[in-house]
């Protein structure tokens, strides 16, 4: 595995190819675990979200999170020949909780701030719609909030929906890998985003590409009633693994570094 002073000037880039073939083969050795921990999951987040409003945040920002780096350790795991030895592995992420939440809550905070500046015109229209949707009567006016909202699908919204797709995109690409570095590397928040910006910068348009590719994948599979995203969420998972561990061979022992090799060498010298 590469050390952090190696990544800061690295510029390995990954290859997509690589990364859909490894990450299936990595997830399909134990795709019966990956299937009932993403069922658990939803059961766990639908839980949850019967709370109003805390359920959501808890679910956006604590418990999906947390979850998923479950998910990232246990891939890791595999990765380096240990399996899966333990379900419970699938709950590792809260370990790592504050990092997590904290890193996630920056990226959430970021994106809700550009959404409000790309869609600020719009505001008042939000607003409304809001405010109609709230009330014991609610239920009974669907279909005029139905047409109301589609009114809302203008050109000029378009335009601004179109920029902020391009926007989250860039910057789900940026901190790809924050919760990789969480957990493989035992960093803090910002810490591991920023070591996730220095890795990403270098393979920006790998990144994009590759989440579109996955998006279209993604997209696909929910059509059937949203089985199919029962294989290809982890699919998901094991490559955007699989391309972190191309980048910093996360798979394979500590790299021996000079400074090592030169300690190890004074022992030797001071017992002969």
């Amino acid at each position: 595995m590469k050390s952090l002073e190696a990544l800061k000037t690295d510029r390995t880039v990954f290859s997509i190819g690589q990364a859909l073939g490894d990450g299936w083969n990595l997830v399909s050795k134990f795709l019966g675990f990956y299937i009932l921990g993403g069922v658990i999951a939803v059961v766990i987040a639908f839980g949850v979200g019967i709370i109003p409003f805390a359920g959501s945040l808890a679910n956006n920002l604590l418990i999906s999170p947390c979850l998923m780096g479950g998910a990232i350790y246990v891939t890791w795991q595999i990765s380096k020949g240990n399996g899966w030895a333990d379900f419970a592995d699938m709950f590792k992420g809260f370990k790592y909780l504050q990092p997590i939440f904290i890193s996630t809550l920056i990226q959430t905070a970021v994106t809700t701030l550009l959404s409000v500046v790309i869609f600020y015109n719009f505001l008042p229209q939000f607003i409304e719609l809001y405010e109609k949707s709230q009330g014991v009567d609610a239920f009974t006016r669907q279909e005029q909030l139905g047409r109301e909202f589609l009114r809302l699908f203008t050109g000029d919204f378009m335009i601004s929906l179109a920029i902020l797709m391009v926007v989250l995109l860039f910057i789900s690409a940026l901190w790809a890998f924050k919760t990789h570095f969480i957990i493989i590397y035992n960093m803090q928040a910002w810490p591991a985003m920023e070591m996730s910006r220095r890795i990403a910068r270098h393979n920006l348009w790998q990144l994009i590409g590759f989440f579109i590719v996955m998006g279209f994948i993604i997209i696909i599979s929910a059509i059937p009633c949203g089985i199919g995203l029962l294989f290809t969420m982890p699919w998901l998972i094991g490559s955007t693994y699989s391309a972190f561990a191309q980048i910093t061979n996360c798979d394979q022992p500590d790299e021996v570094n000079a400074e090592m090799f030169d300690f190890m060498a004074g022992k030797k010298e001071e017992r002969s």
